[in-house]
């Protein structure tokens, strides 16, 4: 199955649980985020994160008939961005503690 903008745009933006907003306008939020790198890195993982787990569930939901709670999808993403980041040590360890201590100072 192909990803399209589109279909993007109907589960991110227009559907029930999505606020009143245009895939264009997101896309030109991320773009032209003003705070730090590392706030913008994070910014950018979360969004990766998101737009894949939601993916991810609906796939499920539709072809697989199984279900998850919004919480639980919400915890998936968190450990995943963990994860991620603390993958970056080994390379470069300074990185990874600034990103880890900025993940958790916003939870």
């Amino acid at each position: 199955m192909r990803l399209h903008l589109g279909d993007l745009d109907c589960l991110l933006t227009r559907c029930a649980f999505s606020p009143k907003r245009n895939w264009e306008e997101t896309l030109l939020d991320l773009q032209t985020f003003r705070g730090t790198k590392h706030s913008r890195t994070l910014l950018l993982l979360a969004w990766q994160g998101t737009i894949y787990f939601i993916w991810s569930e609906r796939n499920n939901r539709l072809h697989r008939n199984t279900f998850r709670s919004s919480q639980s999808i919400v915890s998936e993403i968190d450990r995943t961005i963990r994860r991620k980041l603390a993958s970056v040590r080994p390379a470069n360890p300074a990185l990874s503690s600034a990103l880890l201590q900025l993940w958790f100072s916003n939870h």
